[in-house]
């Protein structure tokens, strides 16, 4: 029953974004940890965290993607079945449409940079970047679904007080959600601050899409108590300026900048930082 909805949402973005030649396996366990160890890479071809954290690290996972060894083979997105089962299907569609959304940045990543093996990924410090960038591309069209999903709401310009009401609770919501997970750097490590922001950005750029007077309002007056609103701003507008990985990927710099700025380290530092990000070790959540 679980597998045949994940299906079904599947088949939507593919018909949706007209995806040719899709290889991919979907699975779901009880116990991501040790699924995920079965696809992707061994332990001895990437840089891995200490068990202890890894397992603490995944108990916060309720899905994500793994790529494979060979440019060929086909990509995993891997699903926590308990987590599916107490969710309603809004929640379902933005799961499914943003790992849907990395599989498909990582294969237009290769094909732009010509990459014969997905490893090469971990040999440029550029890839931690693309990361950042596909972590805000998958929760845009992730976030896109779920609206649609739960409330009806549409990508377009329509200003009616039932819209502006939606967008008011789900931005208080989503600035508590990420304000907190960003402050918590005691159980999520500083490094995972680029994360958060990055969704963060992604549900915000919806909004500025739908209602951009109302948000433009609400960003003026900076309701984020943490630094994260400094990211928001700039990075909203680098990425709207380039709204494709084509069209991004030669000003992906410009994110190590704007980090840079906002937290005053030097740029070379910004990909120690972003490296230490658990998505690096071929886990895209």
């Amino acid at each position: 029953m679980l597998m045949a909805r994940l299906q079904r949402i599947m088949n939507r973005y593919v018909e949706y974004f007209n995806l040719k030649d899709v290889n991919l396996e979907l699975v779901i366990t009880k116990d991501m940890y040790e699924t995920q160890k079965n696809y992707g890479f061994s332990e001895t071809d990437t840089q891995r965290i200490s068990e202890a954290v890894a397992r603490q690290n995944w108990k916060h996972v309720a899905a994500c993607m793994k790529f494979p060894k060979s440019i060929d083979d086909s990509f995993a997105l891997i699903f926590k079945e308990p987590y599916l089962r107490k969710v309603e299907e809004c929640e379902l569609y933005r799961l499914m449409f943003h790992e849907l959304t990395h599989y498909v940045d990582y294969k237009e990543y290769a094909r732009i940079h010509n990459l014969k093996s997905y490893q090469e990924l971990f040999h440029s410090q550029q890839t931690v970047l693309f990361q950042n960038w596909s972590e805000y591309h998958a929760e845009r069209r992730g976030y896109a679904a779920y609206l649609k999903h739960r409330h009806g709401v549409r990508l377009q310009y329509d200003v009616t007080p039932k819209k502006i009401k939606i967008m008011e609770d789900e931005t208080l919501r989503n600035l508590m959600f990420y304000a907190e997970h960003y402050t918590n750097t005691a159980e999520y490590g500083s490094s995972r601050q680029i994360y958060f922001t990055m969704h963060l950005l992604a549900r915000m750029s919806i909004w500025m899409q739908i209602l951009p007077s109302h948000v433009a309002e609400i960003l003026s007056k900076d309701p984020f108590n943490y630094k994260g609103i400094e990211w928001i701003k700039k990075l909203m507008l680098l990425f709207a300026q380039y709204p494709t990985l084509e069209k991004m990927d030669p000003h992906l710099m410009d994110i190590a900048k704007i980090i840079a700025e906002n937290l005053a380290l030097p740029k070379e530092e910004i990909y120690d930082l972003v490296a230490s990000m658990d998505a690096i070790d071929e886990i895209i959540c």
